[in-house]
């Protein structure tokens, strides 16, 4: 982590700069804002669960200045519930009198299902004055307050350069006993080597029992290289929809709203390749989303036989399916854009004109590495890229931390 006296010179500086450097006071404003938000905070490196009553949570409240197909202006808020019911909203002491909850589309009648709770924006209020919202179930009365998470603003006033990054990766939550410290390592140290800045990783750490996992984690994080965030659900998990995923998938698109140019969302044992060799991974994506009514594109996979199951496995194994897989898909997103992120697709946009094309793998595709159990093509493009890089890198982490 820079030290704040290293940010308090660098603002200082940033104060005395001659007004007519106008490139290097954008970049100073962009770094200050940078290292500020790199500066670890455990409200923000948590899924903070408020408690409504027995049948009923609310998290990750936001703003949201998008003037779409889910209405203008309102204060969101994510809520996993039993069923559904009615809510008030009050907003910095006025009542809301548009008030709507909306049904995710991937809760598959389970007994927890995820909403949003939509408070239209009472007139005189702005948003910047918002900074939490009190919900109130009708049946009973039951009222709490929940702190705004994330402000979102209009995304068709941003420009490609008040992004702070690029490029990020959405894990969701981890779960079983297959994500062990050699293979985060490798999922990190590749996603690197692509070219992608920021990699969230959401983990329960009370189901997180492995020493040396719990040190890798740490280790990425000290440094930087991932954004780890603790999702611990108040309720039974195999009440709720796949663990809760889609949850956690909810919370990474909000966090990267405005901050990241695309993001990803995939699993440890997922990779997103660019085929062609004389382009990058950001160069590939740049040109999917040439059309700037593209939203998000369905990326088809090809499932890896991984039949040595060592890492880094992804250098030991190149067999794979021979056709694309289009159903079980992975997406890159232009976050703005996005309102509901699933799985395996966009379930909806902010705008009607928005896109979400599905790539047929021809410019870029995701290797899923799963059971030694397909055959009969090769697919070398990632050991081709990277072979010697990611050993090099792969077997120094590995020493340090001694995984």
């Amino acid at each position: 982590m820079v030290p704040n006296s290293e940010l308090t010179c660098r603002i200082v500086q940033f104060i005395f700069l001659k007004p007519s450097d106008l490139d290097t006071i954008d970049e100073e404003i962009k770094y200050a804002r940078r290292l500020l938000d790199e500066i670890p905070d455990p409200s923000k490196n948590r899924v903070q669960f408020s408690k409504i009553d027995d049948n009923g949570y609310a998290f990750s409240a936001f703003t949201d200045d998008r003037n779409g197909n889910m209405g203008y202006k309102n204060v969101r808020i994510l809520m996993f519930i039993t069923g559904y019911d009615e809510f008030s909203c009050e907003i910095n002491g006025k009542r809301s009198y548009g008030v709507t909850l909306y049904e995710l589309s991937e809760n598959h009648k389970m007994k927890w299902g995820l909403f949003i709770l939509n408070c239209l924006l009472p007139e005189g209020i702005t948003f910047n004055d918002v900074n939490a919202v009190k919900i109130s179930r009708i049946s009973t009365g039951v009222t709490i307050q929940i702190p705004i998470r994330y402000r979102i603003q209009d995304e068709k006033s941003m420009t490609p350069d008040e992004y702070d990054y690029k490029m990020s990766t959405c894990v969701p939550a981890l779960f079983g006993h297959v994500y062990y410290a050699r293979k985060i390592i490798e999922f990190v140290e590749l996603n690197n080597l692509q070219g992608i800045d920021k990699t969230y990783i959401y983990y329960d750490p009370v189901k997180m029992n492995d020493e040396g996992t719990r040190r890798t984690l740490k280790f990425y994080s000290d440094n930087l290289k991932i954004n780890l965030i603790e999702f611990t659900l108040p309720f039974d998990s195999h009440d709720v929809w796949y663990h809760g995923q889609l949850a956690t998938i909810t919370d990474c698109l909000l966090r990267n709203t405005g901050i990241t140019q695309y993001t990803f969302f995939n699993d440890l044992d997922e990779f997103f390749v660019p085929v062609l060799q004389n382009q990058t991974l950001l160069e590939t994506v740049s040109s999917l989303f040439e059309d700037r009514k593209v939203a998000s594109q369905r990326t088809a996979l090809k499932f890896i036989s991984t039949k040595i199951n060592r890492s880094p496995y992804t250098l030991k194994n190149v067999i794979s399916t021979k056709r694309l897989e289009t159903r079980f898909t992975k997406c890159v997103v232009r976050p703005e854009m996005v309102f509901e992120q699933g799985i395996h697709h966009t379930s909806r946009v902010i705008q009607d004109e928005y896109t979400s094309p599905s790539h047929d793998g021809s410019l870029l595709r995701v290797y899923h590495y799963r059971e030694p159990k397909y055959c009969c093509e090769k697919e070398t493009l990632l050991k081709e890229r990277y072979e010697y890089k990611l050993r090099e890198e792969f077997d120094s982490v590995v020493n340090l931390l001694e995984v």
